[in-house]
């Protein structure tokens, strides 16, 4: 009889997750109390330590099952700064204090918008990959993010990694023809427990 019943299991998690799956992503942190630590591999320690950024959620609202606005606390040693980030149809705008967007991190329709503009950098989604750095993620998190290069007007050609619920992972630049790591996420946590939206 329980060999019976596992493959019945097996197909309703399987259904479950697919379900989950066509939810709408969103490709930066959201959950309320999600801490984030980022450092650049490319600086030598101890100063690599002492410029670790920390970036916390602190608020979150989605009236609507897509859309809604994200406060996030950045902080180092250097100081801290507070910024508001709106979500609507996979993309991410950065709020002014009016309430009104300032830059576009992410286009509207993302990831299924391929190329954009903003602020004189251009934009183009190179593709889907896989985080080489996902330990540090529990196993319920997807490693499979989207990579999108970005080419200003001045300055090196920059490829970054967003993955669902997370945002930016790893920032590459391109030097003297190779790619190198300048920012990476290198701890994941909750500052307090993450409270259950669900009944």
């Amino acid at each position: 009889m329980i060999r019976r019943l596992v493959p019945v299991a097996a197909l309703i998690l399987l259904a479950a997750c697919q379900y989950q799956a066509r939810g709408p992503l969103r490709y930066g942190p959201w959950e309320e109390d999600l801490t984030l630590a980022y450092e650049d591999p490319s600086v030598p320690e101890p100063q690599r330590t002492q410029q670790r950024l920390q970036v916390r959620v602190e608020r979150a609202a989605f009236p609507s099952e897509g859309d809604g606005t994200v406060r996030l606390d950045y902080s180092s040693i250097q100081g801290s700064l507070t910024l508001v980030l709106r979500h609507h149809d996979g993309g991410i705008a950065l709020l002014g204090a009016d309430g009104k967007p300032l830059a576009r991190l992410l286009p509207e329709g993302f990831p299924r918008t391929q190329t954009w503009e903003d602020h004189g950098t251009a934009y183009r989604v190179v593709g889907r990959g896989t985080w080489d750095g996902a330990r540090i993620l529990p196993a319920t998190s997807s490693p499979v993010g989207v990579w999108v290069e970005a080419q200003p007007a001045h300055g090196p050609l920059r490829r970054t990694l967003y993955l669902p619920g997370l945002g930016e992972v790893e920032s590459l630049e391109l030097r003297d023809g190779a790619w190198i790591a300048v920012n990476r996420l290198v701890g994941r946590g909750f500052t307090n427990l993450p409270i259950s939206r669900r009944p």
